[in-house]
């Protein structure tokens, strides 16, 4: 018995079902690209705002002496480096047992959740191109296959499916590495500040 013609079918039938999700997923991220794109923008706008009048190294014995961030360094500073600086401030003052580990928890928290936000933007740079590719592989085999009964309306018409997702799914790959790109700078700036506000703060 040759079962080869049973698996092709269940390989074909399997693939043709995955053509609507795959086409589904293409949509709502590139609306999700879309509104990451205007909350990137406000971003770029807001961090032209908060530029020092210097180094941030520069401010480091005033932070050291104040034990916090001076208004005149905090308002030059992004909203969530300003809210750590805060929760740090509150655990030096606290004075309560464990604070060197409450502030590396503290720290590696909030380095977590800067990675976590850059981590949604390369799932696209991935996944974007790889549904494009399905997008495209999918409806050209049910249009080869209707090409074979001579329905050439069929392949037309997957043909115009399959290379609108290939450009959808690139499209979502090249905007979301840009972002990465430029998120992963922000990052690592905002890093380097937590570090120096943390050292600031701390030391002894």
């Amino acid at each position: 018995m040759n079962i080869f013609p049973l698996i092709q079918t269940i390989l074909y039938t399997i693939s043709t079902a995955l053509l609507y999700p795959v086409v589904i997923l293409l949509i709502f991220l590139s609306i999700w690209i879309v509104i990451y794109a205007g909350g990137f923008l406000a971003e770029i706008v807001k961090r032209k705002q908060y530029r020092l009048h210097g180094k941030l190294s520069d401010f480091l014995v005033i932070i050291y002496k104040k034990r916090s961030l001076p208004l005149e360094i905090k308002d030059k500073l992004p909203i969530h480096i300003a809210e750590y600086a805060k929760n740090l401030e509150d655990i030096i003052n606290s004075r309560k047992p464990f604070m060197e580990e409450k502030i590396e928890d503290l720290l590696q928290k909030k380095e977590q959740s800067l990675e976590k936000e850059l981590s949604r933007v390369q799932m696209i740079v991935k996944i974007g191109p790889g549904a494009g590719l399905m997008g495209t592989l999918i409806p050209m085999g049910t249009g080869l296959a209707g090409l074979s009964q001579g329905n050439m309306a069929q392949l037309s018409s997957n043909l115009i499916l399959a290379f609108t997702t290939t450009v959808v799914g690139i499209g979502l790959g090249i905007t979301a590495y840009f972002f990465s790109v430029v998120k992963q700078q922000w990052i690592n700036e905002d890093r380097r500040r937590l570090a120096l506000i943390t050292e600031a703060m701390t030391r002894k």
